[in-house]
């Protein structure tokens, strides 16, 4: 089912609609919410609370690619739901906190849109594999296996790329 019939069972409010997403995005869904939590029990709760609130937030919202709205509520849902912190943060911590907490200068909406900038300016496998790492919460092997690269290639990549996202979020002035 498509993304615009799914958005009108949404918002018809058609019990359908909780299965025809299940149907369409649930293997997409859990792979998201799987990668950043450990039990099987977690990711089903999770996408029973991301199911809540996109059934809450349509209407009024209306997204344009209903997907990817569901990927972050499931991102986040998953992320309140943890109780550590994912590796993925950790690693990428390194670029984006200075000496005082990003958020403390600059909302994270503007923090966000530099982010996606610096992103479009690089490679389309850079690109990728950053998105795969640090917003999917893949492992570096499944990022390797993803690309067909080997494991030291992937954390070679992530690394140039997180040191230039560093450099390039310094000289946009998100650091002193």
């Amino acid at each position: 089912m498509g993304d615009e019939e799914l958005l009108a069972l949404l918002t018809a409010r058609s019990e359908e609609a909780v299965s025809a997403l299940n149907e369409t995005y649930g293997a997409y869904c859990r792979t998201i919410a799987g990668n950043i939590l450990t039990s099987a029990e977690d990711v089903e709760e999770c996408l029973s609370d991301a199911c809540l609130a996109l059934w809450n937030a349509i209407p009024p919202a209306r997204p344009q690619c209903l997907k990817a709205y569901l990927g972050t509520v499931v991102r986040n849902a998953a992320l309140r739901r943890r109780r550590t912190v994912p590796e993925p943060a950790l690693e990428l911590d390194e670029a984006l906190i200075g000496r005082d907490t990003v958020t403390e200068h600059w909302e994270a909406k503007a923090l966000g849109e530099a982010i996606s900038a610096f992103l479009r300016r690089e490679s389309a496998d850079a690109r990728g594999a950053f998105l795969r790492r640090y917003w999917y919460a893949d492992s570096v092997e499944a990022v390797a296996l993803r690309f067909g690269w080997s494991v030291s290639k992937t954390k070679s990549v992530l690394f140039r790329t997180r040191k230039r996202l560093r450099a390039y979020l310094e000289k946009e002035g998100f650091f002193p």
